[in-house]
């Protein structure tokens, strides 16, 4: 723990204002060859994976990134945390000299990196959700707004007799306190599933006044001698975070239709191919809808491909997350103006329903790829539902749960999380509201 403090005091010194050490950082440098992209220089440095993910979109909201061509310098600031490097600052010096030169963060010269710190690291806001699947603003919050919402803290403890469900519907807990209980359980790989009689649960949520709907915050199991606990943080970008002690934990990110009013036309799964006329392994769906009809993006993200690609005929892909593509083809025409290294809002509007490609009529054919691996993108009862040609009841997955930790100026945030929670529950009576808590340097 003393160690933990010495490598946070820098930090937090930053975060109050005053002087501290400047950080040392690895400059790392590579030119750009034809074809190369950021994500492959990323990874070329040994740059984590969710850290990648971030400073892509944090370059892409300030030029786009089809702006970068081979001779182009790409330059960073890296500091060495588990699991490979931490990015603190980014360069990009332009072969074009009619193209403008970028710097973000700091390593670079021209400030102090105290001040960068501080402002990388200022709490970020957003309503904490009940349930693992509600939706949160994927942008950028404010760097003002508190990282604990007000209200009064409500304290859930139990001991699991028979089952969890049983215990929860025999104690009459509130049904949306139950299901924000259980998908949290259900999601966390290392806890047994299910949870075995006699592990005690503890849930702490925090209802405020104007809502019916009570936050859960943290939530602790203790089985068979074994403390496990989950908070609720909400990343730089927005992002909803379930993640234990140490920063390692989960990104539910969820999804919402690309054609709110299509009808399943093919499903997930062995078909015979309707153009080849040969078996084959379906890994997307496909979604009728007539010529022209909006295609909304599923969710935020960074358009890393838009162009012709062979069956796929016009296609758009994604990157929605550190280890989340979505991918939408056949398409008649894409969105005017969108580009390579865009960002895009979920729910915008990203092209218009064709049949370019390997196809025999209007519709998309959409794809979700989460680690590398293409998985089926709707809910188990939409797919084993029979496909007729009335519309049928099409449900997306309500959300992608992929695998995260957090490192650098993240993890350091989230401690910080975890240490105002915890001073706020200190200083109240069990019944008292909690005032709204700010990010203030850790004891």
């Amino acid at each position: 723990m003393r160690s933990i403090h010495r490598a946070l005091a820098p930090l937090l010194l930053a975060l109050a204002g005053l002087s501290a050490p400047a950080f040392a950082c690895q400059q790392v440098s590579t030119v750009l060859r034809p074809g190369q992209m950021l994500d492959g220089v990323f990874a070329h440095w040994g740059v984590t994976r969710s850290d990648a993910f971030v400073w892509g979109q944090k370059i892409a909201h300030q030029m786009p990134l089809r702006m970068l061509r081979a001779g182009d310098r790409i330059q960073a600031c890296l500091v060495p945390v588990r699991g490979g490097h931490h990015v603190v600052g980014v360069r990009i010096l332009h072969k074009d000299p009619h193209f403008h030169n970028l710097v973000l963060g700091w390593g670079f010269g021209g400030g102090a990196p105290q001040r960068h710190l501080a402002a990388d690291m200022r709490s970020q806001g957003g309503q904490l959700a009940a349930t693992l699947t509600t939706p949160v603003d994927n942008g950028v919050t404010d760097g003002s707004a508190p990282i604990l919402p007000r209200g009064t803290p409500e304290d859930v403890s139990f001991m699991v007799a028979h089952s969890l469900s049983d215990e929860l519907e025999a104690r009459h807990i509130d049904p949306l306190m139950s299901k924000a209980i259980e998908d949290w359980l259900r999601h966390d790989s290392t806890l047994p599933q299910p949870l075995p009689p006699g592990a005690l649960v503890d849930a702490l949520f925090i209802r405020q006044a104007a809502s019916t709907e009570p936050d859960l915050v943290r939530l602790t199991v203790y089985d068979a001698g074994r403390e496990h606990t989950l908070y609720r943080f909400i990343d730089a970008n927005g992002h909803t975070v379930l993640a234990d002690s140490d920063g390692q934990g989960l990104m539910p990110i969820r999804l919402e239709m690309p054609l709110p009013s299509a009808r399943l036309t093919s499903g997930w799964g062995w078909r015979i191919n309707p153009v080849l006329h040969i078996p084959e392994f379906h890994k997307g769906v496909d979604l009728a809808a007539p010529m022209g009809t909006p295609i909304h993006a599923v969710a935020a993200g960074r358009v890393d491909f838009i162009g012709w690609h062979g069956y796929y005929g016009r296609m758009i892909e994604l990157r929605n997350g550190p280890d989340l593509v979505t991918r939408y083809g056949h398409m008649w025409h894409y969105a005017r103006g969108l580009h390579d290294g865009q960002m895009v809002r979920a729910g915008q509007v990203i092209g218009y329903v064709g049949s370019t490609g390997l196809s025999t009529g209007p519709h998309l054919y959409f794809e979700i790829w989460e680690h590398g691996k293409r998985i089926d993108p709707l809910r188990i009862e939409a797919q084993t539902a029979a496909v007729t040609p009335q519309a049928n009841p099409v449900k997306l997955l309500p959300a992608v749960v992929t695998p995260v930790r957090l490192d650098g100026t993240e993890l350091t945030r989230f401690q910080a999380f975890r240490a105002a929670l915890q001073r706020a529950l200190d200083g109240q009576q069990s019944s008292a509201p909690i005032a709204t808590a700010t990010l203030n340097p850790l004891p």
